[in-house]
């Protein structure tokens, strides 16, 4: 795998999300010149080639093929169901494909399996790990549109568990604030401030109502934004104030929280939109990136110093290519142009 350093180099130095085979790795070398390795003069006709000449050094590997090898330097996960929910594991991400499927994926590493849960006749909507991961090794799941929305609770090589059931629902968030499970179900914030990660979740608490649709919840330290659409178009907003809208777009997929910035994807719009804050109110007009690069941008998280991950969602409404679904680190700035393979 490219390191997250290489990742992290081509988002500052272009514009959008460029492409670059393996020779890029190689140390760079001048074109052959006098004094320089110039190749000799030609014989005359007739004459037998000149003997070539070992580096000594070992042969450069051959680039990897296959039909879920995609060429983009920045997708580090493909041919995925859906990945309609990530969410960050330091510098590595969970991946919920919308099937029920879970991945860990990374810049520096190949996509390894979490576990699964059973969707039924509905789908995954959000994925959140334990706030303590490390020690338990827990991750939570929600379940929308099969009846009862239903937490899974979900340990690698062992049967997922129900958690708590709300109301039924066709789209939703979860997060974890302050320790705290949050969910957003329909037009509702509820939290379980009594759930430690044993048992069952019990007792919910209505935080907020009349949010609009609830896509995703994202947080940045305490603080909880929220992704939602409504007859006013996507938004992005807190629990009790909108921080902006979109009148223009009719679906609206994760949002991330970092210092000074609020993301949001805009999967209609194949782009993610980035609104920069300050006291938790916008400034300026948003900046769209990876606009139109990878299709249907879904779930959306960010990892490591603010790198911005996303899945996609093109099986499920776009117009997939080879290597969809994918899990994609994505620019920093600029972007534009159909540049998908």
């Amino acid at each position: 795998m490219r390191s997250l350093a290489l990742l992290l180099a081509m988002t500052v130095v272009v514009s959008g999300c460029a492409r670059f085979d393996d020779r890029l790795d190689d140390p760079f070398t001048p074109a052959p010149g006098p004094g320089m390795g110039a190749p000799p003069p030609s014989g005359p006709p007739g004459s037998p080639p000149p003997p070539t000449t070992s580096t000594g050094g070992p042969p450069a590997p051959e680039p990897e093929t296959g039909p879920c090898v995609d060429p983009d330097p920045a997708v580090i996960a493909t041919c995925l169901e859906p990945a309609v929910a990530v969410a960050a594991l330091g510098d590595r991400a969970l991946v919920a494909e919308s099937t029920g499927g879970v991945k860990i994926v990374g810049p520096d590493t190949s996509p390894e399996d979490f576990g699964r849960v059973d969707a039924r006749g509905g789908r995954v909507a959000a994925v959140a790990p334990s706030p303590d991961f490390d020690q338990d090794r827990l991750v939570y799941l929600l379940v929308v549109g099969d009846g009862p929305t239903r937490v899974e609770r979900l340990a690698r090589g062992d049967t997922p568990r129900t958690v708590a059931e709300l109301q039924p629902a066709e789209t939703g968030g979860m997060a974890f604030v302050d320790k705290v499970l949050t969910v957003g179900v329909g037009d509702q914030l509820v939290r379980f401030p009594g759930f430690t990660g044993i048992g069952r979740a019990e007792r919910p608490e209505v935080v907020a109502g009349g949010l609009g649709r609830i896509m995703a919840l994202c947080t940045f330290d305490d603080d909880l934004f929220v992704s939602t659409i409504s007859d006013r178009g996507a938004a992005l907003r807190t629990a009790d104030r909108v921080v902006w809208t979109w009148p223009d777009q009719r679906s609206a997929g994760g949002c991330a929280a970092a210092e000074g910035s609020l993301s949001i994807a805009l999967p209609d719009a194949e782009r993610v939109d980035i609104v920069e804050t300050a006291g938790g109110a916008a400034r300026g007009q948003p900046e769209a990136i990876a606009e139109g690069r990878y299709g249907r941008l879904s779930g959306l998280t960010t990892i490591a110093d603010g790198v911005l991950l996303a899945g996609t969602a093109n099986k499920a409404g776009g117009a997939p290519v080879p290597t969809d679904d994918r899990a994609v680190i994505l620019p920093q700035s600029g972007g534009g142009g159909d540049a998908r393979t």
